[in-house]
C-alpha cells in the first residue's frame, strides 16, 4: 500500500509556508530596497568624486576654480564629466518633484529645491540633481536617486552632498580642506543622529548620506528606515 499525504495535511502545510512568507518577505524586499538606494547613491556620489578629480587635472586645485559661477554653470564647467544630463530645468519646475522633499520626522523640508533658488538637472538613468550656491565657497547637491518616483524622502532617496573651497566648521559640518563631502561630515556619530536634521527617526534626514558611509556604504540596523 502506498503512503501519501492527505489533504489536510498538504493544506496545513501549504498554510504554514504561507504563514512564514508573509512574515519573512517585507523584510527581504526591505533589505533589498536598501541595498539598491546605497548602490545608486554611491554611484552618483563616486561620480561626482570622479569629475572632481579629472577636473582638478584640468583646472587645478578647487580653490582656484571660478565659484562666482551660478549653480548650473559651475556644475557644467566643472563636474559634468562624469554624467550624462537629459533635461537643464535651469531655475523652473522640473526635474524635483514639486513637494521637495519629506523628513524623516514627517512633514516637508523648508528648502524645497523644485524651487527658484536651486538649479536642477535631470540626468540619463532618472536621478535628479538640484545644486545651490551657499555663497562663493561651498554648493550644496541635492540628489534624488529615482527622481519623482516615492518616497521622495530625505534618507530614503533624497541626500545632500556639500562642496566646498575652503575647509569650515558650522553647526552643519566640520570639513578640515576643500573637496566634496556628504552633509554632515566631520560631526561625530553621535551628532550624526541627534542634530535636528540628523539621521533619525526624530531628525530630518539630511546627514542620512554622511551616516551610510561612515558605516561603510551599509544601512545597518539603526538606520531609520
Amino acid at each position: 500500500m502506498k503512503k501519501g499525504f492527505t489533504l489536510a495535511e498538504v493544506l496545513i502545510t501549504l498554510g504554514i509556508i504561507g504563514v512564514v512568507a508573509a512574515m519573512t518577505m517585507p523584510a527581504l524586499i526591505g533589505n533589498y530596497k536598501k541595498k539598491q538606494t546605497v548602490t545608486q547613491l554611491k554611484k552618483v556620489y563616486s561620480a561626482l568624486l570622479q569629475s572632481v578629480e579629472l577636473s582638478k587635472l584640468e583646472n587645478g586645485d578647487i580653490e582656484n576654480w571660478n565659484w562666482s559661477l551660478n549653480s548650473y554653470d559651475f556644475f557644467m564647467e566643472y563636474l559634468a564629466s562624469k554624467f550624462q544630463v537629459l533635461k537643464n530645468c535651469g531655475n523652473k519646475s522640473g526635474c524635483w518633484n514639486s513637494n521637495g522633499g519629506y523628513m524623516l520626522k514627517g512633514g516637508i523640508y523648508n528648502d524645497n529645491p523644485s524651487g527658484s533658488g536651486h538649479y536642477k538637472i535631470l540626468l540619463s538613468d532618472g536621478v535628479f540633481l538640484a545644486l545651490t550656491k551657499q555663497d562663493n565657497s561651498h554648493v550644496h547637491i541635492t540628489i534624488d536617486i529615482n527622481g519623482e518616483k516615492y518616497p521622495n524622502t530625505y534618507g530614503k532617496d533624497i541626500f545632500v552632498v556639500t562642496f566646498t573651497a575652503q575647509g569650515f566648521k558650522d553647526s552643519y559640518h566640520n570639513i578640515s580642506m576643500p573637496g566634496l563631502y556628504m552633509f554632515g561630515h566631520g560631526l561625530t556619530a553621535e551628532a550624526i543622529k541627534t542634530h535636528s536634521l540628523g539621521c533619525a527617526k526624530t531628525g530630518a534626514g539630511l546627514m542620512c548620506g554622511e551616516k551610510i558611509l561612515m558605516d561603510g556604504w551599509e544601512m545597518r540596523k539603526d538606520y531609520p528606515w
